[in-house]
């Protein structure tokens, strides 16, 4: 008998596969989470959290870290994986892409005119952000094989 539940689809070593609802949705809760924390922890440090953008200060605030932590990896994981459904190289890509880009956003922070600490906290979730949407790769790639 099989069942017509994509979810409870089970690969060659008897697991079941990981949906991709759940990384994706879990990448993102753990991401929003954390960042907050550093946000808060940063804050507390004597972190100015604010950016000159425009000539204009900007001041990061919570809904500003939920906002980009929950879109970066719901969007990158999900188009890795719907890449992945033609060619499941793509999930390795989209790791390799996750990661870099990351790294490349945490340049961003030491190039803009603010304190030592805002730019640290900055990194840290920047750095977070593509730690977690490599992970949550890694977990969809090794469910299914």
């Amino acid at each position: 008998m099989t069942s017509s539940n994509p979810a409870a689809s089970h690969t060659a070593s008897g697991r079941r596969a990981l949906p991709v609802w759940q990384a994706v949705a879990g990448a993102a809760v753990v991401a929003a989470v954390v960042n907050l924390v550093v946000l808060f922890i940063g804050d507390a440090a004597g972190a100015s959290l604010v950016l000159e953008l425009n000539g204009k200060p900007d001041e990061i605030g919570a809904g500003d870290v939920v906002f980009m932590s929950v879109a970066a990896p719901v969007l990158g994981i999900t188009a890795a994986v719907l890449l992945a459904r033609w060619k499941p190289v793509f999930l390795r890509v989209g790791q390799i892409v996750g990661g870099s880009v990351a790294v490349l956003t945490a340049i961003g922070p030491l190039t803009q005119e603010t304190d030592g600490g805002t730019a640290a906290t900055l990194i840290t979730m920047h750095l977070f952000v593509g730690l977690v949407a490599v992970a949550a790769l890694e977990a969809i790639r090794r469910s299914r094989v």
